[in-house]
Parts: structure tokens; sequence; C-alpha cells
């Protein structure tokens, strides 16, 4: 009897395979295409990124060109200067300080220069710049107020309350007061700008001349009438005012001139001076 070929024996014409030796590599080529499939996406995902970066700043150059295009073109730039503010100070003067800026652009203009020319002006206390496209710049200035004049080094000057020396004059400059002192320095001046200062617009018109020896020694004569104030310190001056304007009132219905002291403004004092 002839025996039958068992599958693996010798001499059978081939080998039955077992399933369980294949799922090696079936697992490893799932891994690979897993791994490929990944690798796609990542490039993928890269490359998009790439491409939203690249057209963002496309945008933002294009936008910075036009913008730049814009400002620095003859359509922004400065052809007009108005002075606003201004009183004694010439207007020549202050658009003389910005007039090599005309047709410059606006966005370019040497605000610095402008600076450095308006600050060598006496007169003029501060201002600012103000740029009013398409063409324009303002200037807005503010001028030093004449708080009297003074005798230094054998001329008049006149200064401010601040003691800046505003004005070099030939002549006695109407219409402000003349302070009988020697600088602006000392605290005599300082008592006698404190005062002129506090006094109200029309009284301070009335001044003629005021002096000082101390803080506490203030005096001023009124021009036309002659009358001679003892005002004694800065301090209490709005009570002092309506005090003297009182006094005023009582030494006009005579033909007198007074000294009259308000020094001390519960207990003011008139005495004829002639």
């Amino acid at each position: 009897m002839k025996r039958p070929n068992l599958p693996g024996a010798p001499g059978s014409p081939r080998s039955v395979r077992h399933p369980y030796r294949s799922q090696p590599v079936a697992a490893s080529a799932i891994r690979t295409a897993q791994r490929d499939s990944d690798e796609r996406r990542f490039t993928a995902g890269r490359r998009h990124r790439r491409r939203v970066w690249l057209m963002g700043g496309g945008a933002l150059v294009a936008i910075v060109l036009v913008v730049t295009g814009i400002v620095m073109s003859p359509l922004l730039t400065l052809t007009d200067i108005v002075v606003k503010g201004r009183d004694s100070v010439s207007e020549k003067i202050i658009v003389g300080a910005a007039s090599d800026q005309i047709g410059k652009p606006l966005v370019a203009l040497n605000f610095d220069a402008i600076r450095d020319r308006l600050s060598s002006v006496p007169r003029i206390q501060s201002f600012t710049t103000e740029i009013q496209p398409p063409h324009t710049l303002v200037i807005r200035v503010v001028e030093r107020q004449a708080i009297g004049f003074m005798a230094i080094k054998s001329q008049w000057v006149v200064v401010d309350a601040a003691g800046v020396v505003i004005d070099t004059v030939t002549e006695k400059p109407p219409g402000i007061p003349e302070l009988l002192g020697e600088s602006t320095t000392d605290l005599s001046f300082s008592a006698m700008a404190e005062t002129l200062a506090s006094l109200p617009s029309g009284v301070r018109a009335k001044v003629a001349s005021i002096s000082a020896r101390t803080r506490d020694s203030v005096r001023f004569t009124l021009r036309w009438v002659g009358h001679e104030i003892v005002w004694g310190s800065p301090e209490n001056s709005a009570v002092k005012t309506v005090v003297m304007e009182r006094a005023l009132r009582v030494a006009d219905r005579s033909n007198d001139v007074f000294e009259i002291d308000v020094s001390a403004p519960d207990n003011i004092v008139l005495q004829p001076l002639r």
C-alpha cells in the first residue's frame, strides 16, 4: 500500500506556508504607508504655511510702498505756512524760520531747525507746530509780555516777569512802568515783577514807576495824578487792589497828591505829599 505525501515531509512536492510567518511583513508595510502619509501631510502643511507667509509679506510690502509713495509725493509737500498768536513779533520772522522747508514732503520737515530759529527770537516765549495736510504748516506762538523797562548799562531794556530782556530801545517806551532797579536777578526785581503781574491790567497801565529795596517794601507811582502807593509785599494783592481803588476815589475828590499806604489793607493811611 502507498503512503500518502504529508505536507512538509521529505519528497513532498511543496510545503504549506504557515499563516503566522507572513504577519511581520504586512505590519512593516502598514507602518511604511503611514509614515509616507504623515510625511505628505506635513510637507503639504509646510507648503501651505509658506504660501500664507509669502502672500502676507507681499501684501505688507505693497502697502508700505503705496504709503511711502503717497507721503513722499508732491501731493503732500509743504507750500503754505500759517502763523497764529502773533502780536508784536513780525510775521516775516516767524515764516522765515520755516521758509527753507517749503517744497519738502510733510513727513520730512526739519522741525529741529525750525525750533532752533524760533527759540532765538527773544519775544517768543513758546510755540507749537501743526501739520495740516495736504500742504500747510501752522505755527502757533505765545509771546512774552512786557512787564516794564529798566535802565541797564546806559540803555533801556524791556523785560518780562521772568527778567528776560525782550527788547532794547533808545527811549523810554510808553504804556509800561519803569522798574527802578539795577538787576533782573535780585529779590527786589522779583518783588516788583510779582506785584505788577498781580495787578489788573487797567491798574497796571496806570503805574508810571515801581521800586523796592526789599521784598516787603514795594511802592509805585501812578501816572498822570502822581499818587504814590505803598504796597509792601506782593502778598494779598487782590485785597490791596480793592482797598487802593477805594482810597483813590477819596483822594481824587481833592486837589492834592497823596501817599496811600495799603501795606496793611485793614488799616490804610492817606498822607498828602504837598
